[in-house]
């Protein structure tokens, strides 16, 4: 078991999905966010190519359920063909069974896997290796699938599998294994699919998630890629993680305390990419209070601008840099708006009072009687400082 060879292990592709969480403020926004995922790919078999690995292994969801359109199709072949290594493919739970398969076959370079366990020989310049692996039947696969899979003694083998190790999912479970069943297989590397997170669950065998290529949502943060593997000798003698992401999805935390538009727009471009989906929660205190309460929408417009990044979504959590509630004990309307509001914070029952006097808010009276004591008192302050933030009042 002597073999020197690199191979590039990816999974999770979801190539034609859509994005999750994001208004899609514009058509070119969509456009560019659908576009990401077929780009890091382009860059996986990029690295193929530069590092002149010997296979690409791919551990299922290809496509996204019924996005597989002909275009998708048609583009994954062509970057499949210009990888000019074997390419091994396990199908997953949204790719179990798909379109086109006749009319748009993969190129003679790809072999995937069937329902069945399969064991393929690579004959490459340093040695040869083997590679494993089976295909989800179906969408809810209940089959313990790394259990049908074992190497050949004497001979570096990569098992190529989407499933559910030790309950690794946030969601249902499909092809659930135990990680200490992958043991003692004779497999030397586990190439897995179906975590959008990376891990490495094991070293002794290779137990290895490397997440999905593109995140999607912002509970995808974070680089996302594939990883190059080195063998020497026969074991792995080197796992370096190569990110290929297009965008990277961040959640951050800006205070506005202090600062100005643009000094809060440098802030921001010091912590992220050109092209990066944002999520921000603004906090502190400040005279941007106003501005964010009153003009949310064009501000983060100047923002987008300034930063070259797309935010998607955003909260509001500051106050202005005085104290509303000290205005009270006058007949103006800034004062009146103050006494109220500090009389109802804190006043669970009287908060919810005045919103069921509302007939359209007592339409959704469970909804308001779930929330906390905390956050009626949040709604309640945060009335106040927009309303005396859309009168202008700044002291």
């Amino acid at each position: 078991m002597g073999s020197d060879f690199k191979f590039v292990h990816c999974a999770d592709l979801h190539l034609g999905s859509r994005f999750k969480g994001v208004s899609e403020r514009d058509a070119e926004a969509g456009r560019r966010m659908r576009e990401s995922a077929f780009e890091s790919f382009g860059r996986i078999v990029d690295l193929v190519i530069s590092e002149d690995a010997d296979a690409l292994v791919i551990s299922g969801d290809v496509y996204d359920d019924g996005n597989a359109l002909p275009s998708t199709r048609s583009r994954l072949c062509s970057e499949l063909a210009r990888a000019g290594v074997p390419v091994f493919i396990s199908r997953g739970n949204h790719d179990s069974s798909t379109s086109w398969d006749e009319s748009i076959p993969y190129p003679e370079n790809v072999h995937e896997f069937g329902k069945d366990p399969e064991s393929i020989i690579v004959h490459s310049r340093g040695g040869d290796f083997e590679v494993v692996g089976v295909s989800f039947g179906t969408s809810h696969e209940e089959r313990d699938l790394a259990s049908m899979l074992a190497g050949r003694p004497g001979m570096f083998t990569v098992a190529c599998v989407h499933c559910d190790v030790d309950s690794s999912s946030e969601g249902l479970r499909y092809a659930p294994c135990r990680l200490q069943d992958l043991q003692g297989r004779n497999v030397d590397y586990w190439a897995l699919g179906h975590i959008h997170k990376r891990q490495i669950l094991s070293e002794r065998p290779y137990v290895v998630y490397p997440g999905n290529i593109q995140g999607r949502s912002f509970r995808e943060t974070g680089p996302k890629g594939a990883y190059l593997v080195t063998v020497s000798s026969g074991v792995v003698s080197g796992l370096r993680f190569v990110p290929t992401q297009s965008m990277m999805w961040h959640d951050i935390s800006v205070d506005i305390s202090g600062k100005t538009l643009e000094s809060m727009a440098s802030d921001i471009s010091g912590r992220i990419r050109k092209g990066d989906l944002v999520r921000i929660t603004f906090t502190g205190s400040g005279p941007l209070d106003g501005m964010l309460r009153t003009d949310v929408d064009d501000a983060v417009s100047v923002l987008e601008e300034r930063t070259g990044c797309r935010i998607a979504s955003w909260e509001v959590d500051t106050s202005p840099d005085f104290d509303i509630w000290s205005m009270g004990g006058g007949d103006d309307l800034a004062s009146k708006v103050s006494s109220a509001g500090r009389r109802l914070s804190g006043d669970r029952q009287g908060i919810l009072e005045r919103v069921m006097s509302n007939p359209v808010l007592s339409r959704h009276r469970s909804f308001f009687e779930s929330l906390s004591d905390e956050e009626l008192s949040k709604m309640a302050e945060d009335a106040a400082r927009m309303v005396i933030a859309e009168m202008g009042v700044s002291r």
